[in-house]
């Protein structure tokens, strides 16, 4: 019970402190001859210059064909590339703790008592997250912003305005990938759509709820869909805070002595 009372008391603080009140934001039509795919990749990048730390706690959605869960999960990010995340099991029991880097990474899994290390790779991410994510998309969804990036331009295929958003359209290797940037919110991207060689969707990805903490705009919520494979993972920030610097001994992940560590090749 002293438990359950220590969380919500943090989550109350969160709530508080973490996060500055949102403003109303004010839109309009836009049009591509306002600016140009290289001032916007620009500006994107600076919104995300400003963020060092985040800490959040958070609310996960997983749905899938084979299960449906909801996990409650704290989370703290160290950009450029470290990344802590604890989600909780039943009835607010700690279930799993994680640290990445891009390099390794650690996870303690408390319920079915394993602790695995090795390489960063997409096995070490589906274990924490039970998702298929490459590390710099696990960092982007954690974050909320999805940066733009200049090599994008060099794939350009089309450039154009939707109502209050600016859309940039670009070549990929097996297909093609649609971005929709929000000028009205630091130039984020509200918006990603996967398309395969033939124009079926193949992954969606959406950012929303958009809110001003100090200089910076962060969504509340990132929902990534996968049509084919009928899954679902969704991100909601219950609370958040910004640039309040931390130990990097929050990345170490203690485990029971007993307990034999496993390679994961």
């Amino acid at each position: 019970m002293r438990s359950h009372r220590f969380f919500f008391i943090v989550c109350f603080v969160f709530l508080v402190y973490g996060c500055s009140p949102t403003e109303t934001i004010r839109r309009r039509p836009v049009h591509v001859s306002e600016t140009t795919p290289v001032e916007i990749v620009e500006k994107n990048n600076r919104n995300l210059a400003h963020v060092k730390y985040i800490k959040a706690l958070t609310t996960l959605n997983l749905e899938s064909p084979k299960s449906a869960n909801q996990f409650t999960a704290q989370m703290a990010i160290k950009l450029p590339d470290s990344v802590y995340v604890k989600i909780e099991g039943v009835l607010g029991i700690d279930g799993l703790k994680a640290s990445f880097n891009r390099e390794t990474f650690v996870v303690y899994n408390i319920v079915n008592k394993y602790v695995v290390y090795g390489a960063t790779g997409a096995e070490a991410i589906r274990k924490t997250f039970d998702y298929d994510l490459t590390f710099d998309e696990m960092v982007e969804i954690l974050i909320g912003w999805p940066a733009l990036r200049r090599s994008d331009l060099d794939r350009l295929l089309d450039f154009s305005a939707e109502e209050t958003y600016f859309v940039l359209h670009v070549r990929e290797d097996q297909g093609t990938r649609r971005m929709w940037v929000d000028p009205f919110a630091g130039y984020a991207v509200s918006k990603i759509v996967r398309y395969d060689s033939t124009g079926q969707v193949v992954m969606e990805k959406d950012f929303t709820r958009f809110e001003k903490l100090g200089d910076v705009y962060l969504p509340r919520y990132v929902r990534i869909l996968r049509p084919r494979e009928k899954d679902l993972l969704s991100i909601y920030f219950d609370a958040r805070t910004l640039n309040r610097s931390f130990s990097s001994r929050l990345f170490t992940i203690d485990y029971p002595k007993d307990l034999q560590p496993i390679h994961l090749e």
